[in-house]
């Protein structure tokens, strides 16, 4: 069986915890591990980052040490005959920061600053494989992790590339999450949580049988288990489920993980590093027909645009002028609403705001609402059901309710909510759905 794993940075946040991930991989047999940087690493050189355009090279420096003593103490903790090797590759990655930041260029020295810690960390994990006697080499993945000017990734010429590691059972293979090279030949990133979706991409192109996500945490739960009282391990969950739950905020995947698996048909298994034999989460195109609802997700700072127009009534065009206008700006519609003169909408991402409200002011009168949280149930809700809506609506009878979008899939109902209001609307769904 042909399996790619996924560490999260706190599976590899020191030397203990990968001894533990490198007898997962033993255990497992991973054709490919992919790696987050050691938790605390993209914090530090997001620091550094601001720093080096501020000119404070003295956070810079305070950074550094800090990193060089988190990585010191894990190649002593982990390393023997290779630590003065690991040792080298990190003082050479530090040395590479210090330079970029010396001759600072905002967008290619940010990317190659933050790059290093995945590089960093992948590498000193493959010396401790070899080390414990296990065949590894450590795959550079901007290499073949390629973006084109939208962001995408180059899938043709990643399956040709990972084909001789599809076909060498006697390896293991260790590439970086999160990076990748862009349509510039620059060195850039998927965004934050882009590892999931490299574990998935490559796991798509070698058709392995089994992505597993490795976090610290025993599954998907049925809610937000930070902030909401008895939730549960979600034991099975169908793709569509899976991926509706990241998008509107499931913290444990990332959004885009979901639809190469789902192509391929490769099941998604979402494991717990710090209990390794706890079942976790598996998520494949099997459904469980037995429960309507199956879980509950949030996703904050949305911002609510609402446009009033007079020009809508009896007019048709409309809608497309609104859509050319966030098309323009590349910036997605979450949820959308729509009367004779009236539509809101929300998104989250707001940086292209000001200049989305000065085109949508020539269409009608602008209204903007921040500080929002869209509230998602997910689960099988059939359009012929009676009474499902009705259920949530009664356990969120003492919340405001902005917006509500349902009917466009049977598999979710969405509310948007002030945010304010997010723990208790999460709470009495919880309290209402499942208890």
């Amino acid at each position: 069986m042909i399996k790619v794993l996924k560490f999260g940075g706190t599976s590899v946040g020191s030397a203990a915890n990968m001894k533990k991930v490198a007898e997962v991989v033993r255990h497992e047999g991973a054709r490919i591990t992919v790696l987050s940087a050691m938790s605390g690493t993209t914090d530090a050189l997001v620091k550094i980052v601001a720093a080096a355009a501020a000119g404070d090279r003295d956070t810079v420096e305070s950074q550094l040490a800090m990193l060089t003593d988190k990585y010191t103490t894990c190649i002593d903790g982990v390393l023997g005959a290779h630590r003065d090797e690991a040792l080298g590759r990190m003082k050479a990655a530090f040395e590479l920061i210090r330079s970029e930041v010396g001759a600072f260029r905002e967008y290619t020295s940010e990317r190659t600053i933050i790059a290093q810690g995945e590089l960093l960390t992948s590498a000193i994990f493959t010396l401790y494989l070899n080390e414990t006697g296990m065949k590894a080499v450590c795959l550079n993945s901007p290499d073949f992790m390629v973006t084109d000017e939208d962001g995408k990734v180059d899938t043709c010429r990643l399956r040709e590339a990972l084909a001789p590691v599809a076909a060498d059972q006697d390896t293991f293979y260790v590439a970086q999450g999160f990076i990748c090279t862009n349509n510039r030949s620059e060195i850039d990133n998927l965004g934050r949580g882009g590892s999931d979706y490299s574990a998935a991409l490559m796991g798509a192109a070698i058709d392995a049988n089994e992505v597993q996500i490795w976090t610290d945490i025993d599954g998907m739960h049925n809610n937000d288990p930070r902030i909401v009282d008895h939730t549960h391990p979600i034991r099975n969950m169908s793709f569509d489920e899976a991926a509706e739950l990241a998008y509107f905020g499931a913290k444990i995947l990332h959004p885009a993980t979901i639809q190469p698996c789902k192509d391929k048909g490769i099941a998604v298994l979402l494991k717990n590093t710090m209990d390794p034999k706890a079942p976790g989460t598996t998520i494949s195109d099997r459904d469980d027909d037995s429960k309507s609802f199956h879980a509950v997700a949030a996703k904050d700072g949305i911002t609510v645009i609402r446009i009033h127009s007079a020009r809508m009534l009896m007019a048709y065009g409309f809608l497309r002028k609104v859509f050319e206008i966030f098309e323009q700006y590349r910036t997605p519609i979450d949820m959308i609403t729509t009367s004779e003169v009236a539509v809101s909408l929300t998104v989250d991402n707001d940086k292209h705001i000001d200049e989305i409200v000065a085109e949508l002011e020539k269409l009608g009168t602008i209204e903007i609402e921040r500080n929002n949280s869209i509230v998602c149930v997910v689960g099988r809700m059939e359009h012929g059901d009676a009474g499902l809506a009705a259920s949530v609506f009664k356990s969120v009878q003492s919340i405001p309710i902005k917006m509500i979008s349902y009917g466009a899939s049977h598999r979710s109902l969405a509310m948007l909510i002030s945010t304010e209001y997010k723990k208790q609307t999460l709470q009495s769904l919880n309290d209402g759905l499942f208890e």
